[in-house]
């Protein structure tokens, strides 16, 4: 019993830390942990990818890989299956001693935990509930799906989760994918624009998103850098809304429904004063945006004009 109540309370951490931070969880974030029982109980360890808390008896807390930083080299060889799971790899060594004891006992038991898939060097996104639904001792690895998050009842100490259908694994291992890759472009787009919003400036990437150029839902639209800007989240609000428009050479163009209303500190400093100035692009060539892009999404900026 004091197992699930630990697991529900680091599903409700979690959930508070995406509200921070979306999909691009800081290990700083993550080792903080959180309060049990008066006692403090870590969501992950730095050192090891299998984490049991000592305060549970059995199963695993979390599970994780990381991106190495340049020059280091991956231990890891984890990948993505297109069958409705993940593949993680054992620990080296004995496949049930180890942390690797912690995994067989999650199967045993079917009893979920977090996984902490890496987008960039410390930053994860947190995938929960997952479960392991088998244990390959030869190949040294384990298959791992994705459950759906569930919202308890405030009275409730623990909420029940069960390993998801075939049919719920397909959809939730393929928005998985989706969320996974686009927080890769977020964290890559950030990086490139030195972590400010290319209009103003802003330097708290909590408030700043990767505007796509060529939207994701297009069949050209890459999660790729050049396909991408850093803007604070009232700009891309705008952008997308074709009030806010970018053109080939960079310049920023307001729509005349924004410059046309006098309404605020915010309307005025925050977009109008920007119109004909031009964005900040990454210093590094292979980085600025796609000038085909800007072009073609700029033209759809002039026709939305007209509506």
């Amino acid at each position: 019993m004091k197992d699930n109540q630990i697991l529900s309370s680091a599903f409700n951490k979690v959930k508070n830390i995406e509200y921070l931070y979306g999909d691009d969880i800081p290990w700083s974030a993550i080792e903080k942990g959180f309060q049990f029982d008066d006692e403090k109980i870590f969501l992950a360890n730095k050192a090891r990818g299998i984490f049991k808390p000592k305060q549970m008896s059995r199963g695993v807390l979390s599970i994780k890989t990381t991106i190495p930083r340049q020059g280091r080299v991956n231990i890891y060889s984890d990948e993505e299956s297109n069958n409705g799971y993940f593949i993680y790899s054992l620990q080296t060594g004995d496949p049930r001693g180890g942390g690797n004891k912690h995994l067989w006992e999650s199967l045993e038991d079917e009893s979920p935990f977090i996984y902490f898939y890496p987008v960039a060097p410390g930053i994860y996104k947190a995938l929960w509930p997952c479960f392991v639904t088998s244990i390959n001792s030869e190949n040294m690895n384990c298959q791992v799906v994705v459950g759906a998050p569930k919202d308890s009842p405030i009275e409730a100490e623990t909420i029940t989760y069960n390993l998801p259908t075939e049919i719920e694994r397909e959809y939730r291992i393929a928005e998985s994918r989706v969320r996974i890759h686009q927080a890769v472009f977020r964290e890559q787009v950030l990086k490139a624009y030195d972590n400010k919003c290319a209009i103003t400036g802003l330097p708290i990437p909590t408030l700043l998103d990767a505007a796509h150029i060529t939207p994701d839902s297009h069949e050209t639209g890459a999660a790729i850098v050049t396909n991408g800007v850093s803007l604070s989240k009232i700009h891309h609000r705008a952008f997308d809304a074709s009030l806010l428009g970018i053109d080939p050479d960079f310049k920023i163009h307001i729509s005349e429904k924004l410059l046309n209303i006098d309404d605020g500190i915010m309307l005025e400093g925050g977009l109008k004063a920007f119109q004909g100035k031009k964005i900040n692009v990454p210093l590094n060539s292979n980085h600025k945006p796609d000038r085909y892009r800007l072009d073609e999404r700029f033209h759809k900026y002039l026709l939305d004009q007209n509506l």
